[in-house]
């Protein structure tokens, strides 16, 4: 089985998470990509998010919320793990690059079909359970990554 490894950013706004939908697909995933050579998180979290959105991010406000591991959306034979970090943008974000789409969806909604099964079985939950407590549970920990 394929594994690979993305960061993710949360963006969270009245109880609302920014998700995106890449040019000619199904699922809607987080902002964010894989990293490229030895770049850092927080370094992939900034190019993508340039690339991607038009947008910064501000370092600040950054913090790691965990790694979510499950199958990758529309990717048969694939796992992927999200270290995700939650955050705020600098700027207006907009659909640039691969992706066609921006969508704002409720936090505590994780029963829609069209959010890939990470989002939908761990990070969605898990981040709705933080918002009504101080912890959180993080999914399956990731023990190697090839691209």
């Amino acid at each position: 089985m394929r594994t690979i490894l993305k960061i993710g950013l949360a963006v969270i706004s009245d109880g609302m998470i920014l998700l995106v939908r890449k040019r000619g697909g199904e699922h809607l995933i987080l902002p964010g990509g894989k990293p490229e050579g030895d770049e850092s998180d927080i370094e992939t979290l900034e190019r993508e998010l340039v690339e991607e959105l038009g947008c910064g991010v501000e370092r600040g406000s950054l913090t790691f919320s965990g790694c979510f591991g499950d199958q990758a959306a529309g990717m048969n034979a694939t796992r992927v793990f999200v270290r995700l970090y939650t955050g705020s943008l600098e700027g207006t974000p907009r659909p640039l690059s691969e992706i066609e789409e921006l969508y704002w969806h409720p936090v505590r909604n994780s029963d829609d079909p069209a959010l890939a099964p990470s989002l939908r079985n761990f990070i969605l939950p898990s981040l709705a359970q933080s918002q009504s407590t101080a912890g959180h549970e993080v999914g399956e920990r990731p023990s190697q990554f090839i691209d």
